[in-house]
């Protein structure tokens, strides 16, 4: 019987195995350069558009105080101080709503250097203070001017300020009743200020309950470059709208705020932004700011760095 032979295998040599593998590996290094190119491309975009959101929000956070600057609900005229200002804890420029803006360019000596948290020398800080959003309390019942409790539909927090107005005058006073009552009152005790008693002080005015008068909350926001909890630096605001200051991180990666403000008086049809903190307090024209150009440097990742301003009107201060 006879048997064929088997044909030979033959398989890959030695050679044509090494340049696979050298072809190979060369793929292999292709795809991954793209995917590192990508990998950063994505990372870098990412860092951009994280710089963008933070300016843009950090401005519009300031514009917010500052388009409101001076409002005191349906009042025209200067406020009346109800809350005490013989207090140790009130300071005129965090709570006089009748000088609604003020800024430094360095806080030394000033009342609140000690509440910033590693404020960033050579930065700007403004201040500005006004009364644009409705309380939770409604007047309910006519209010004389010696009234120390004011009836309500609904209550307000223990210890905010308030500002009762309507086309008469308005009147600013610390909150002193109890958490959920129907009622505001304007007591000598138990909060940070409290008020002036009413044989020593008196509203400016009676008050008739309705649509013709409103309550709304004081509003006094200090905002300042000092450090962040993930960034060396952030934008940082003191809040002072109950009596004692709240200090808080905004935004992060915020490094250099500067501003400088447009004065009314001789500006023509344009206004000259040149006039820094320093400068308007030396000329004493705060009272003819009427507007106010923010400039803010915001870093992020990927050593990215990017420079926003924008130009605040002060609405209430319009002609």
């Amino acid at each position: 019987m006879l048997v064929k032979d088997r044909p030979l295998e033959k398989g890959f040599s030695l050679i044509e195995l090494m340049i696979a593998l050298v072809l190979g590996l060369f793929l292999i290094g292709g795809v991954i350069s793209v995917f590192m190119g990508s990998s950063r491309s994505f990372n870098s975009n990412e860092a951009l558009s994280r710089v963008q959101e933070n300016g843009r929000f950090a401005l519009e956070l300031i514009a917010q105080d500052v388009r409101n600057t001076g409002y005191k609900g349906n009042c025209f005229v200067d406020a009346l101080d109800i809350i005490d200002t013989s207090d140790s804890d009130y300071k005129a420029d965090a709570y006089d709503i009748n000088d609604p803006i003020k800024g430094w360019d360095d806080p030394t000596g000033e009342f609140f250097v000690g509440d910033l948290t590693d404020y960033v020398a050579g930065t700007d800080l403004i201040l500005v203070k006004h009364a644009a959003e409705d309380a939770g309390a409604v007047l309910s019942v006519n209010v004389d001017a010696t009234d120390s409790t004011f009836i309500t539909v609904g209550g307000e927090t223990p210890g905010a300020i308030l500002v009762m107005s309507d086309a008469a005058g308005c009147d600013m006073f610390q909150n002193t009743a109890a958490s959920d009552t129907a009622d505001l009152q304007r007591g000598t005790a138990g909060q940070t200020i409290n008020n002036q008693s009413v044989a020593a002080k008196p509203l400016s005015h009676a008050y008739l309950a309705g649509g013709g008068t409103s309550i709304s909350l004081f509003s006094s926001t200090l905002f300042y470059i000092g450090s962040g909890l993930t960034s060396s630096s952030a934008l940082r605001s003191i809040s002072y709208d109950n009596g004692a200051p709240n200090d808080q991180e905004l935004v992060e990666g915020v490094s250099d705020l500067t501003i400088t403000y447009g004065i009314a008086s001789g500006a023509g049809s344009t206004l000259d932004y040149s006039n820094t903190a320093t400068q308007v307090q030396a000329a004493g024209d705060w009272d003819d700011v009427v507007a106010v150009r923010v400039t803010i440097d915001v870093d992020g990742d990927q050593n990215i760095s990017h420079q926003f301003s924008t130009t605040i009107a002060l609405r209430n201060r319009l002609r």
